[in-house]
């Protein structure tokens, strides 16, 4: 009984939750393990991103690193969620509007659209998402394209991709 009450109380005091409203900043540790570890980024009042992971590291830069299972729900201007993120790993340059999501990233969008690659970035304050991998577009139709490159809005009804590749033929 007592072996037990010993690795609960261990297993207890090595996660660190941090609590509403509290800061990376007021923790000695700069890193914070999680079930999950979440943090806001907002734009003028207006949340941009919510993000979750299992681990939250603070570099001596004051960059954000998290890993493992991170999550991300993405918000237009008006505070209205449009897309998930979901990666193994993501940077939150706090010196800029951007997080960059990388190791088999997938965002979907509320209106049916998916890309799938190895690395983008999502800009807070213009909320558009960027990759210069290779990608795989799908559309709410089921429409597959792929190629190098992507841009687009949060919601993904607005994207490009930059250097398409493969071949499109119509089904007769």
């Amino acid at each position: 009984m007592m072996r037990i009450f010993l690795l609960l109380l261990l297993m207890w005091s090595c996660e660190e939750t941090p609590k509403k409203g509290n800061s990376i900043n007021q923790y000695i540790d700069n890193v914070l393990y999680g079930s999950p570890v979440q943090i806001e980024i907002s734009n003028n009042d207006k949340i941009s991103l919510k993000i979750s992971s299992d681990t939250l590291y603070r570099e001596n830069g004051g960059n954000t690193i998290l890993f493992g299972r991170v999550y991300a729900d993405l918000f237009d201007k008006n505070g209205i969620k449009t897309s998930e993120l979901h990666s193994d790993s993501a940077i939150v340059y706090m010196n800029s509007d951007s997080v960059k999501a990388y190791g088999d990233v997938v965002i979907e969008s509320i209106k049916g659209f998916k890309l799938l690659s190895d690395e983008l970035i999502l800009f807070n304050n213009t909320k558009l998402v960027k990759s210069e991998k290779d990608i795989v577009f799908t559309t709410n139709s089921l429409d597959t394209l792929r190629g190098i490159g992507f841009w687009s809005n949060f919601d993904m009804t607005k994207s490009q991709i930059l250097k398409p590749k493969g071949t499109l033929s119509k089904i007769k």
